[in-house]
């Protein structure tokens, strides 16, 4: 879970003392759009120099980190000097940009404990090359097309070193491939595609001499979107842990697999025919500091529960490696138990296993009984392991061949109601599955590719688990256009959507409601309803709330049938069962959509905090009333929208509703520029499922704006307000 953050008090203090204008479209399009910072990283204790590059950033003149450690001075427009204080935390951080339009999206800022530097153009060529220094990182950008990046470093024979580029982890949009050239000026080494699509090399020197490394996009495209940090080191690298989930609380043993760990060579463990190492320690789970988060996490991620492990070297730290939190009973896989040699374990229980060969297949029987009712779940990409499982639930039958009756395999959202904003579809596999008799059975567990794949790094996770109803919770845009950013004018609202998980067949209703809100914001609670996936969630300002920026916190709580408020509560007959709250995670996307690619996929990923900026006044306020209406299918219902515009929003507003129960057709209607409010009409057919939806009106219109406040002239720009949340019960 991430807490809330805290916000730094020197950027609180440059935000309410920035000047803002009446009536400016602030929260409104255009808005901040932050593409890079570059560098993107800096050491713990030292000073950066970073210039921001995006879209809209006119006016801009302030940092906000997710740690109070970090903190900007501009220099002069989009340049900027960060000071890292000694003690912030090493890891992901999230920086986004501020100014008079508003506040952007996060990208990733990195702070590291090896020394660093940035790259010098021209560097493209070997005669080229800038040098880089063992156990430092440089940071580089391919700034166009064609552009290649060359770095010279001095080895001696047998010495092993490892080259580690993060890029599409640190929300670059390079694609990168690395070449080692030896003395000879013979290529020696190529990578790509290690972790997701950044490369990472494993090299023993093989002799005395100066060694280049190239580094350039796959297609060799390139723009200021395209950064990356390369690090040369001969320290501590992690590839896995052994067990790779473990149950929460007191410190308990376990043994780290990698490289350069001061441990004790595996023969019998290697990656990429190089040989790893075995340490054993004490485990003290590495968790997030305030939020921070110690390495990637994308929404495809986002339902894990667990914490991060690094190992803590001489001179750096290690890579993290993430730590699963165990949910029963942890068993280790013990080799041989392929199909003729099955490992016995007793549900329920968290197999920690891995496909260390190719085709390798591990086979679990178990017991059950006639009516018992198992989730079988098989974990490796949540794991950021790369391993695609798949398993088929057999029963044993003495002196004859296992008959097949239930198959597990990619787990896809069902109703990629958070997509293309939020994709969570993964490759892990699960089933529910329900024994027909009493009788012993078996899960036949392999990797999707594992006739030609299979090493240390291909753990996984088998969770053989009864039904626990539960759910996680997202914020995530509703708007691809600010992807991240929430912007919201004073009298005014701005939205986002709630994106309800559902596991283990939980299909209760959801309530979401807002924690902690200062003074002058506002929030309805919303209801995500039973088996929906979805629900718009509208913030509004007072028309004198001051300028601020705040981190929300979005709770969610399922609602039970024996609850009263419930609204199909049926005295002495409901269920009770127990609540379940949790925090809404925070989601951005990190590159909008491919455009003409189907089906729309974005790449997405948890950030440290939801933030809002409160800027001036909002150019008009949508507002629809009754708020709840109950209507059955086959029926019609109307919506009053009324309008509260500023001085300078004198054209009609188009209004549409948004967020529709299923079946129920789009309607829209236009408030007259000389009008200020209007009725619509929802018809509900018959073929709409009963239950409580929430939707929302949102108007659209012509707003004079200029980037410049000082403008004579101010050409229209089209704004958009949502309204109030309306809830809507559908029952016969």
């Amino acid at each position: 879970m991430i807490p809330t953050l805290r916000v730094s008090l020197a950027f609180a203090v440059a935000l309410l003392g920035m000047t803002l204008t009446p009536g400016t479209a602030r929260a409104q399009r255009p808005h901040p759009r932050l593409q890079g910072v570059f560098p993107s990283g800096g050491q713990a204790g030292e000073t950066v120099t970073v210039q921001t590059s995006g879209t809209d950033l006119e006016g801009v003149d302030a940092l906000w980190f997710d740690h109070p450690g970090l903190r900007a001075f501009q220099k002069k427009g989009p340049v900027f000097t960060i000071a890292i204080a000694p003690g912030t935390p090493v890891g992901h951080h999230d920086v986004r940009v501020f100014g008079p339009l508003g506040v952007s999206n996060p990208r990733t800022f990195v702070v590291g404990n090896r020394p660093e530097s940035t790259e010098t153009e021209p560097n493209n060529v070997p005669e080229q090359a800038g040098t880089i220094a063992l156990n430092s990182t440089v940071n580089g950008r391919m700034d166009a097309a064609a552009d290649v990046d060359c770095f010279a470093f001095e080895g001696k024979a047998g010495q092993r070193v490892l080259l580690d580029l993060e890029g599409a982890r640190i929300d670059s949009r390079i694609d990168a491939v690395l070449h080692v050239d030896g003395p000879s000026g013979i290529e020696i080494a190529e990578g790509h595609d290690f972790y997701g699509s950044d490369p990472f090399l494993d090299l023993t020197l093989p002799s005395d001499g100066r060694y280049v490394v190239k580094v350039h996009d796959v297609i060799y495209a390139g723009s200021v979107d395209y950064g990356y940090r390369l690090t040369l080191h001969d320290g501590p690298h992690l590839d896995s842990i052994d067990p790779v989930v473990v149950a929460p609380g007191a410190d308990r043993r376990a043994t780290l697999i990698g490289r350069n760990l001061g441990g004790v060579l595996d023969p019998t463990l290697t990656v990429d025919g190089r040989p790893l190492e075995r340490l054993e320690i004490t485990l003290t789970p590495q968790g997030s500091t305030d939020g921070i988060l110690p390495g990637p996490w994308s929404s495809v991620t986002a339902s894990r529960l667990g914490t991060w492990q690094r190992l803590f070297g001489v001179s750096a730290w290690s890579n993290p490696v993430f730590l699963a939190e165990a949910t029963d009973p942890v068993v280790l896989e013990t080799e041989p138990n392929g199909p003729d040699q099955a490992q016995a374990i007793t549900p329920p229980c968290d197999v920690f296993g891995r496909f260390g060969s190719p085709g390798d297949v591990d086979v679990y029987r178990f017991s059950a009984h006639k009516g018992e009712v198992w989730w079988i779940e098989v974990q490796s990409e949540r794991l950021d392991a790369p391993a695609d499982p798949a398993f088929v639930i057999q029963k044993v039958i003495e002196n004859a061949k296992p008959q097949d009756l239930a198959t597990g395999d990619d787990l896809t959202d069902p109703t990629r109601a958070g997509n293309p904003r939020f994709p969570t579809s993964t490759v892990d596999a699960a089933v529910r599955w329900q024994a027909p008799e009493d009788g012993t059975y078996q899960v036949v567990l392999s990797d999707l590719f594992g006739s030609q794949r299979g090493d240390a790094r291909f753990a996984y996770r088998l969770n053989v688990r009864p039904e626990r109803p539960d759910f996680r919770l997202y914020a995530v845009p509703d708007d691809l256009a600010q992807a991240g950013a929430l912007n919201l004018g004073a009298g005014g609202r701005t939205s986002l959507t709630l994106v309800a998980n559902r596991l283990d067949g939980f299909n209760g209703p959801i309530q979401v409601e807002a924690r902690g809100l200062p003074p002058g914001l506002s929030a309805d609670p919303v209801l995500i309803g039973p088996g929906q996936f979805a629900s718009p969630f509208v913030l509004s300002a007072d028309p004198g709330i001051l300028p601020q920026l705040v981190a929300l916190r979005l709770v969610g709580r399922s609602l039970s049938g024996d609850r009263k408020e419930v609204l199909d509560y049926v005295p002495g007959t409901s269920k009770v069962r127990p609540e379940i709250s949790r925090d809404a995670l925070p989601g951005v996307l990190v590159w909008p959509p491919t455009p003409n690619v189907q089906p729309p996929s974005a790449r997405a990923r948890i950030t440290s905090s939801l933030i809002v900026a409160v800027g001036s006044s909002a150019p008009f306020r949508l507002s629809a009333q009754p708020a709840h209406r109950v209507v059955a299918p086959g029926g019609s219902i109307e919506i009053q929208a009324e309008v509260n515009r500023s001085p300078t929003m004198t054209e009609a507003i188009q209004v549409a509703a948004s967020d529709l129960p299923p079946n129920v057709p789009a309607a829209t209607v236009a408030i007259a520029k000389d009008a200020n409010s209007v009725t619509l009409k929802l018809t509900v057919p018959a073929n709409v499922p009963p239950g409580n939806y929430s939707f929302v009106l949102r108007g659209t219109g012509p707003f004079p704006f200029s980037k410049d406040p000082n403008a004579k002239t101010k050409p229209n720009v089209n704004v958009n307000e949502p309204s109030n949340v309306i809830s809507l019960s559908i029952y016969k």
